[in-house]
């Protein structure tokens, strides 16, 4: 994914506990040493905003935690363009017009300007209520959410 743009979408609320991981793992990101065609950006609940930041890359890496079954700090890497429109309806956001569904609207309005490849890197949530600070389990996904990451962005990495 290295050679071609690539946009990490960090979701959260620091208001809700765990869901404030992907916003966590934005700022380590902001720290490291990017490629140059890597941009992090971070979002709350207002997703209709992110669809002109999503605009014209060429891949999409969503980091978010997720409803679907997972143990708390569990990590999964999901390729939405895979997945039927059943199962991606599984996966459920934390927010009330979830970052999914902007996204499938931004297909049926403008198409050729979305990413072509987009992948949701979830995690597990453990703690979903008002309240600052992650749980233990999901503080200590970080590390892995991370090498994820940065797996996911190199060249050869078989999600290309």
């Amino acid at each position: 994914m290295r050679t071609q743009k690539t946009l990490i979408l960090c979701v959260g609320s620091r208001l809700m506990r765990d869901d404030a991981l992907g916003l966590v793992v934005g700022e380590t990101l902001l720290k490291r040493n990017l490629p140059a065609k890597v941009k992090i950006f971070e979002t709350g609940s207002d997703v209709f905003t992110l669809l002109d930041e999503i605009a014209g890359f060429d891949n999409l890496i969503i980091v978010d935690v997720i409803k679907s079954g997972l143990s708390p700090g569990e990590v999964v890497v999901v390729d939405l363009g895979r997945l039927s429109q059943e199962r991606v309806s599984e996966i459920q956001s934390l927010h009330d017009v979830d970052v999914i569904s902007a996204i499938r609207l931004g297909y049926e309005l403008f198409r050729e300007k979305m990413p072509r490849k987009i992948l949701l890197v979830g995690v597990g949530a453990k703690e979903i209520s008002l309240g600052i600070g992650l749980s233990e389990e999901v503080e200590k996904a970080i590390p892995k959410i991370l090498e994820t990451i940065s797996h996911l962005l190199e060249p050869d990495s078989p999600d290309d």
